[in-house]
Parts: structure tokens; C-alpha cells; sequence
């Protein structure tokens, strides 16, 4: 592998792998059927999301054509929208408005030129990724207002839409009963678990998986069930912080000139602030404290907008024997 051109890897899992499935079915039902069928995906922070969309998005690029710039697929990644016109404005810069969402005297302008582009770019899917800013912050009024947009804006086109977002995003999608009935799917995407075999598999092939993509198998087995579950110490099973851990190991192995082993991942742990008191890859296996996610996050509707807050996820805790058996330790954190 060199290291001038590394690829950050996209593990498919089955659900994963289901998921880009429908994403295909809602274009092939646009472009044969002219059906607007839309999807909600939801899920924790580091559970995927937005690179399953980065995948998708590259899989299925911008083709320059003789007569137009055809565009299959849209990811459009929500950061600061507070009222219709941003997002109409937003938008219209992401798919290439030649006046850059400029010039129009009011929404109606911007919302005919955005419909207008929608269908000569010949867009089959548009991804409306991290949808829960449009809850942060924002009044009743505000939330309304863009949820019937969004529901104009599949009726006007027959665009199939993907709403991805936290676990609260549903809110958004459930504050217009139009815009809830055009939801066709809706997923969750389902958290690594280590409690009980069958789903801790899972979280092994992925380690594997990983450690395959940065070749470094040849050192060390992350798979192995006291590597995974130290794993699971360290990242509580979040895919994003598993992924991040293997790719600054594998960083560090190449400056260092070293292999990945315990140590070194141990040394990436403290690097980013953990104390060795409370490092999962220099515990004894019976010291380590497991974290299983049981209970999503939510969303909290306070009298005022600046009294809304998240209602964390909770986790189940878990201890291991020396034997590498788990236990469920009293509480919930």
C-alpha cells in the first residue's frame, strides 16, 4: 500500500449493503415508474451515515454530457439552515446554479429555478444528509416550514428523497403528515454489540476487515476475541471512532517504522489523552468496562428554542472474566 495514496476503506455490511440496494430500487423506480418513494435513515453519530452516502455518491459520479451536465445523485450535507430560502439557496449552489442562487426576488423564484434545475441536471436521488440541524435551534414555525417544502419539493418533481440523520430527525419527517406518508422506508442503523455472540461476530469481521484494507493482519489479529474486546473498551462499538483507531495505528506503525501491536495501539490511546489507568490495551482483560449501546439518543422540546437539548443515549455496562466471559454490571450509563 502506498502510503501517498491511501483510500480510507468503506466496509460493507449486510445492512449496509441492503441499504445501497434501496437506493438503487428508489432510482429505478423514478426513472421506469415516474414513483417519488422516499427513505429515512437514521442513526447515532460514527454509525455511518454520511460515508455511506460518500460511497454511493462516488459510485455513481457527474457525467459531463454533450448537451447538459447530468448529475445521478446529490449529497447535500445540511450544516446552517434556518429558514426555506437558505436551504433553496444552498441547494441550488450544490448543483451547479449558474448564478449561484442569486437574483431571485423571493422563495417562489428560487423554489421555480431549483425544480427547474432538478429536472435538466437529471437527478434521480437526492441525499438530504444530517436533517437534525433543521431541529437544533429552531422554532415549531421554522421546522413546519421546511418539512413542507421538502414535501412540495417531491411532489413538484418526483425526486426521491434520503433523510439522514440523528435519531430525532424523525420529528422533521413526522411534523407534516404529507411529507410522513411519502416516507417509504425508514431504517435505523443497528449498533455493534459485544453481550451477545452472534452480533459480536460482527463487530470482529469488521476489525478484520479494517485491518485487512491497511494490510497490517500479517502483525496482529484484531479479530482475535481479547483484541475486539478491548476494542469495544475503547470505542464503546461506534464504527467511526473503531475506524479512526485502526487508520492512526496504522499512521503511526509507518512514521515509526514499527508493527501494529498492543503497544502501539495502547500508545494511540494515550496520545489522545487516555489514561493508562483506564487504557483498554494495557488493562488485565479482567479490568476492562464494556459500553453497549441500548437506548438512542433523543430529542428534547423545551418552552423556548434555546431550552431544546439532547437527551443522551444510554448504554448498557459490561465486565469480562479472565476467561473472557461478559457479565452485565448493575446500572446504566
Amino acid at each position: 500500500m502506498k502510503e501517498s495514496s491511501i483510500d480510507r476503506p468503506f466496509i460493507k455490511s449486510p445492512f449496509l449493503s441492503k441499504i445501497i440496494e434501496l437506493f438503487d430500487s428508489l432510482r429505478f423506480k423514478k426513472a421506469h415508474f415516474g414513483a417519488a418513494s422516499c427513505f429515512l435513515l437514521t442513526g447515532e453519530s460514527g454509525s455511518g451515515k454520511s460515508e455511506l452516502a460518500k460511497y454511493y455518491l462516488k459510485n455513481n459520479p457527474v457525467v459531463e454530457q454533450a448537451e447538459r451536465t447530468y448529475i445521478p445523485v446529490v449529497h447535500f450535507e445540511l450544516k446552517s439552515i434556518s429558514t426555506p430560502q437558505e436551504f433553496l439557496r444552498s441547494m441550488l449552489v450544490t448543483i451547479g446554479d449558474p448564478q449561484q442562487g442569486l437574483g431571485a426576488r423571493n422563495k417562489g423564484e428560487l423554489y421555480e429555478r431549483l425544480v427547474r434545475l432538478i429536472k435538466v441536471t437529471g437527478i434521480e436521488l437526492l441525499i438530504l444528509d444530517e436533517i437534525q440541524v433543521i431541529i437544533e435551534r429552531r422554532s415549531a414555525k421554522v421546522v413546519t416550514g421546511i418539512a413542507d417544502l421538502f414535501k412540495d419539493l417531491i411532489k413538484d418533481t418526483q425526486l426521491p428523497i434520503v433523510f439522514m440523520g440523528m435519531p430525532w430527525s424523525t420529528y422533521l419527517i413526522d411534523s407534516n403528515q404529507q411529507l410522513r406518508r411519502r416516507i417509504a422506508y425508514r431504517y435505523v442503523i443497528p449498533p455493534y454489540r459485544i453481550s451477545q455472540k452472534e452480533y459480536r461476530e460482527d463487530y470482529r469481521r469488521l476489525l478484520k476487515l479494517l485491518a485487512d484494507a491497511y494490510e497490517i493482519s500479517k502483525d496482529i489479529k484484531l479479530e482475535e476475541l481479547s483484541m475486539a474486546l478491548r476494542f469495544f473498551g475503547a470505542t464503546n462499538g461506534n464504527l467511526a471512532i473503531t475506524s479512526d483507531l485502526i487508520f492512526d495505528a496504522f499512521m503511526r506503525s509507518k512514521m515509526e517504522n514499527k508493527k501494529v501491536d498492543i503497544a502501539l495501539l495502547a500508545g494511540v490511546l494515550g496520545d489522545y489523552g487516555i489514561h493508562d489507568d483506564c487504557n483498554p490495551f494495557l488493562l488485565p482483560i479482567e479490568k476492562l468496562e464494556l459500553k453497549e449501546l441500548i437506548v438512542y439518543s433523543d430529542w428534547h422540546f423545551g418552552n423556548r428554542a434555546n431550552k431544546n437539548s439532547i437527551i443522551e443515549a444510554e448504554y448498557a455496562m459490561y465486565g469480562v472474566t479472565s476467561d473472557k466471559k461478559l457479565y452485565a454490571v448493575s446500572g446504566v450509563a
